[in-house]
């Protein structure tokens, strides 16, 4: 079931790619509120510009309620009582396009919240954890295309979103395949917490795929006329990159379920291992229980009762005389013992 996934692109290439496969710079610096115009690309503005048309506003939650914002652009109503589990929210209507993304927490990454509006041909965007402003300063920087409106950012956000997912899968391929060698080592300690943090996260992950998957498409069908065709096909891109990256999730998760199945296997494996063991040592003492439970029964017509030397005889015979019958049963107990041991190595039950 398991297969190399290979990364994407090598980190010299230029372009709007680039932005996509290479891990991400030192963190710099970033200055709220952020405006930009689309002009030949991103072009700063210092100031909010009167007009919201082609205009890119990056605000913090705090600000998107005091800023002075330019004309037809609003701060995106949240979704009401949204789930934990719930990732992506879009809203199309007439007015425009309304939409929260949230990416899954994961370890040594926090997760990324941002919400935007998109009319009239302008976009702000409400940006909680950096994430929008990291993106349009990393494509100022870019010496290829920029995106030249609303839509053409929007994608690129997308995209920015999940440039780090590929590796992510990586690691947690690793992390099945060295709990796999751990089972097969019988190293099982804390399987269960180990593997059910990995299931939690795999399930995660895959809702957020499912959830990206329904966005995008869904934005492709509604917003078909707001989207230039430039957009559509980048935006197509993103869906397929979703896609295969839920494909690798669903196949992580079944590794992880044959894993488990391993583990189970092992489980059992070492249980009758144990009764095995039990059930040859109760094998072993059950002719010594015999002979006591037989001598200890004191009935009437019991010859060795009634015989004149009845008793004298058995106890030459068996204990081999009075004053060493303690040695001698215990020599014949060990001697049935030693036997029996003999007859279970030869028929290898053992």
């Amino acid at each position: 079931m398991r297969r190399k996934i290979i990364a994407a692109l090598p980190c010299g290439t230029r372009g709007r790619t680039a932005l996509l496969s290479c891990k991400p710079e030192p963190e710099k610096e970033l200055r709220y509120p952020m405006y930009y115009l689309f002009a030949g690309g991103l072009q700063p503005q210092s100031v909010p510009p009167a007009d919201g048309r082609g205009v890119l506003a990056i605000l913090t939650p705090q600000e998107a309620h005091s800023a002075a914002l330019p004309t037809g652009l609003s701060v995106p109503a949240a979704p009401a009582d949204p789930h934990e589990s719930q990732f992506c929210w879009l809203h199309i209507d007439r007015t425009g396009v309304t939409g929260h993304l949230r990416t899954p927490p994961r370890p040594n990454q926090p997760a990324h919240r941002l919400g935007f509006a998109w009319a009239d041909g302008g976009l702000l965007v409400v940006d909680h954890d950096k994430a929008a402003a990291d993106c349009a300063a990393r494509l100022t920087e870019q010496g290829a295309p920029l995106p030249d409106g609303p839509d053409s950012f929007l994608v690129a956000l997308l995209l920015y979103l999940i440039r780090d997912d590929l590796p992510y899968i990586q690691q947690l391929e690793t992390r099945l395949t060295d709990l796999e060698q751990a089972v097969l080592d019988n190293d099982t300690g804390r399987f269960l917490h180990r593997m059910s943090v990995i299931r939690k996260e795999l399930n995660r992950t895959n809702r957020y795929y499912a959830q990206l998957c329904d966005f995008a498409s869904t934005l492709l069908e509604d917003a078909e006329e707001q989207l230039s065709g430039h957009s559509k096909k980048r935006l197509n891109h993103f869906l397929r990159k979703v896609e295969n990256l839920r494909g690798e999730t669903r196949m992580l998760h079944e590794y992880a379920t044959q894993i488990s199945s391993e583990y189970q296997a092992q489980v059992d494996i070492d249980q009758n291992r144990v009764m095995k063991v039990l059930t040859i040592v109760t094998a072993i003492f059950l002719p010594l229980t015999l002979i006591a439970g037989w001598y200890g029964m004191n009935f009437v017509n019991m010859p060795e009762l009634t015989a004149q030397h009845g008793y004298l005889a058995v106890c030459i015979i068996i204990l081999l005389g009075w004053r060493y019958g303690y040695a001698a049963v215990a020599i014949v107990s060990a001697l049935v013992v030693v036997l029996l041991i003999w007859y279970f190595k030869r028929k290898k039950w053992f």
